[in-house]
C-alpha cells in the first residue's frame, strides 16, 4: 500500500530575492520524504508535496537554519484533493490556502501524521506581526553597527588593540553570515550570497584590511535588512477593505445604511 502524499503550505518571513526562494526550494527538496517544494517570494509562502511521514519539524529548522523564519503549517490537504476546513493555525490566507484534510491525523508536532514529541497538541509556529526592527535582522543588524562604532572609538583612544577591536567587529557580523553560508551549502547552494560575502570578508582579513571587511559586512547587513523591509508582501486584494483603518464617520454611515435597508424591507 503506498503511503499518502500530502501538500503543506507554510509563511516564510525575511525572503527578499530569487535567490532566497531557490535557496529555500533546493533546501527543503533535498528532505527525506520531500516530493517537490515551491516558493513564492512575492506572497512569502512555502508550498511543499510530501509524504505521510515526512518529519514537519526537520523541514521548519532546515528553513530557519537558513536564516529566515517560518510559521505553519498553514491548513493543507491531500493530493487525491479531499479536504476539510480547520480553525487552529489559521494565518490570514486566501481561500485556496484554506484546505484541510486530516484523513484520521492531525498536522501538528514532529511529523504530520501527529506524532509529537512530549504528546502535546498541536504545535503551531507564529511569525508575529511585530514591526522590522524587532527582528532577529534588525537585532544582528544594530549589534554589529555598535561593534563597529566601539571598535572605531577604541582604534582611537588605543591603537594598539584598534586591529584586534575591528576583528572582533566584524566576526560578530561575519560569524551568523559564516554559518548561513556553510547550511546553504550542505543543503545543496553552494554559492550563495553569504558564501560569496564570507570568502571577501576573510580575503579583507588576509590583505590586513580589518576594519574595511567590518565595514562591507555592516553594509551588507543593512542591505539584506533593508530588502527585507521592502519585500515585505502586500495584502492580497480580497483583504483589502479588511485591512483600512474604520473611521467612526464611515462606521456610523454603515450603520445608517443597514437600518434604512431594514425599513425598506418592513415596509
Amino acid at each position: 500500500m503506498s503511503e499518502t502524499t500530502m501538500i503543506s503550505r507554510y509563511r516564510v518571513k525575511g525572503m527578499d530575492c530569487a535567490s532566497c526562494g531557490t535557496k529555500i526550494e533546493t533546501a527543503v527538496g533535498r528532505l527525506p520524504g520531500v516530493r517537490e517544494a515551491g516558493v513564492s517570494v512575492t506572497n512569502g509562502s512555502l508550498r511543499v508535496t510530501h509524504l505521510e511521514s515526512a518529519s514537519i519539524a526537520a523541514l521548519i529548522d532546515q528553513v530557519r537554519q537558513l536564516g529566515y523564519e517560518i510559521s505553519g503549517p498553514l491548513p493543507t490537504r491531500t493530493a487525491a484533493g479531499s479536504e476539510a476546513a480547520t480553525d487552529e493555525g489559521r494565518l490570514d490566507e486566501s481561500p485556496s490556502l484554506q484546505d484541510h484534510s486530516h484523513d484520521g491525523h492531525s498536522h501538528g508536532g514532529d511529523l504530520i501524521s501527529g506524532k509529537q514529541p512530549g504528546g502535546s497538541g498541536h504545535d503551531h509556529f507564529e511569525l508575529g506581526d511585530g514591526p522590522w526592527w524587532r527582528t532577529r535582522k534588525a537585532a544582528l543588524t544594530a549589534v554589529s553597527a555598535v561593534s563597529l562604532a566601539t571598535a572605531f572609538v577604541t582604534g582611537l583612544l588605543f591603537p594598539a588593540i584598534g586591529p584586534v577591536a575591528f576583528l572582533v567587529a566584524l566576526l560578530v557580523g561575519l560569524i551568523p553570515i559564516g554559518r548561513r553560508a556553510v547550511v546553504a551549502a550542505m543543503a545543496g547552494t553552494p554559492f550563495s550570497i553569504e558564501t560569496l560575502m564570507s570568502i571577501a570578508a576573510v580575503g579583507a582579513v588576509v590583505i590586513g584590511a580589518t576594519e574595511e571587511a567590518a565595514t562591507v559586512v555592516l553594509l551588507f547587513l543593512v542591505g539584506e535588512l533593508l530588502e527585507g523591509v521592502a519585500a515585505v508582501p502586500a495584502p492580497a486584494f480580497g483583504d483589502w477593505p479588511a485591512s483600512f483603518p474604520r473611521s467612526p464617520a464611515s462606521r456610523r454611515l454603515g450603520e445608517s445604511t443597514r437600518w434604512r435597508r431594514q425599513r425598506s424591507r418592513w415596509g
